[in-house]
């Protein structure tokens, strides 16, 4: 059995093909800068050397057509099981499911809630289906990971009538990522009660029990929580309110600022909103770049005291994700001044900034480790147990 997992982003396109068996890589391919001449294809089959095209690549469809096609030089189509996807968010739907009419129309539903994320997989979904038609099409939604929340911990001080009639509470989102920190974490450390801090572009931080989410920093939207690169994270409904009356602002002026000015960018001023720009800014004076680093690091801070008196204490802290993995600094500020938690940075490790393991001075009750996330194993390992479960 062979299971394709698709991962498509706002101009990029990633596919890996698993042995479901083994759950070895078989084929994997990128796609970047899609719709423009520039664009770059990479693909490798396993234990084979990587080609590398730069050609023009106009739209989605041409992008996945041309992975298909190179993966076509070893194996058929007919040889694909399932594609699984890692969707983000659909109305009263969570888990791994069949992507049907009615799930489509799910995540139409709550389209609103993370646009530029739903649009990106309803696109990809809808050419795996004319291309793939007989092929199911799977989806491991992102809320998955956190239906255990309890209810203390989900619900929002709104009219219980409207948690009831539209869903609204928190649902938390990089379920995937934060899935397979807890499982890596225990493996390597046997750590039960792990705080995940998915950390790049797109960031949250979650509170993890004996393999469960038990909180996480998403709300019912992305929006909520830590900022982003662009997407503002926790704000005051009221001053949201007051913005839009000063400003005359519509509601989509609204969400357009608070998905697409707001975050890392709006305080930095930086377009990008890209944490190594803002370093590298910082390194050059730049006031507004090192206030955007440090609010960042100030409100991943304040979720992991939180999640500290949650889970009563941490077992590790783990980074992930491509500031959490990749930048020195940013782990460095976020775990200092935490002694008296039990947190304490080993700055050689940090420094050496291993590709996995721990950065924790030896003497730290609380374990700081650096763990690569690894979505597309388990949506690969959920689709397999979706179609064991069909094929049975």
């Amino acid at each position: 059995m062979k299971i394709l997992i698709a991962n498509p982003g706002s101009t990029s396109y990633k596919c890996k093909l698993y042995d479901a068996g083994n759950m070895d890589i078989l084929f994997q391919a990128v796609v970047e800068k899609i719709g423009q001449k520039d664009a770059i294809f990479r693909y490798a089959f396993k234990e084979e050397k990587e080609i590398t095209n730069n050609l023009e690549i106009k739209d989605y469809l041409t992008a996945v057509n041309m992975t298909l096609k190179a993966l076509n030089e070893k194996y058929s189509a007919d040889e694909i099981s399932a594609v699984g996807f890692k969707t983000v968010h659909a109305k009263g739907i969570s888990g791994c499911v069949e992507l049907t009419e009615e799930v489509i129309a799910a995540m139409k539903e709550y389209r609103p809630l993370a646009p530029v994320h739903t649009d990106v997989y309803l696109t990809a979904i809808s050419i795996f289906k004319d291309l793939l038609d007989t092929v199911p099409l799977v989806g491991l939604f992102e809320t998955h990971f956190h239906k255990n929340i309890p209810p203390e911990a989900y619900m929002y001080g709104i009219p219980y009538e409207y948690y009831e009639k539209h869903g609204i509470r928190k649902y938390g989102f990089h379920g995937a990522s934060h899935r397979y920190i807890a499982m890596r974490a225990k493996e390597l450390f046997d750590c039960n009660k792990v705080i995940s801090c998915h950390l790049g572009g797109s960031s949250s931080v979650c509170a993890i029990k004996n393999g469960v989410s038990v909180d996480t920093s998403m709300g019912m939207s992305p929006q909520c929580g830590l900022i982003n690169a662009k997407r503002v994270g926790d704000l005051d409904s009221y001053a949201l309110l007051y913005l839009m009356q000063k400003e005359s602002l519509s509601i989509d002026d609204a969400i357009e600022i608070l998905m697409t000015k707001g975050g890392l960018y709006g305080i930095s001023g930086i377009k990008s909103g890209d944490l190594r720009d803002i370093e590298s800014e910082m390194g050059k004076g730049n006031y507004r770049a090192k206030l955007a680093f440090d609010t960042f690091v100030y409100n991943v801070k304040r979720y992991i005291g939180e999640y500290l008196a949650i889970l009563n204490g941490a077992d590790c802290i783990v980074f992930t994700a491509g500031g959490g993995q990749n930048s020195v600094l940013l782990r460095k500020k976020i775990a200092e001044n935490m002694e008296n938690l039990g947190v304490i940075l080993d700055d050689r490790k940090n420094e050496s900034n291993p590709k996995e393991g721990l950065i924790s001075n030896d003497a730290s009750p609380v374990k700081l480790a650096i763990i690569p996330t690894n979505e597309e194993f388990i949506v690969a390992s959920e689709v397999k147990e979706f179609l064991n479960k069909h094929n049975s």
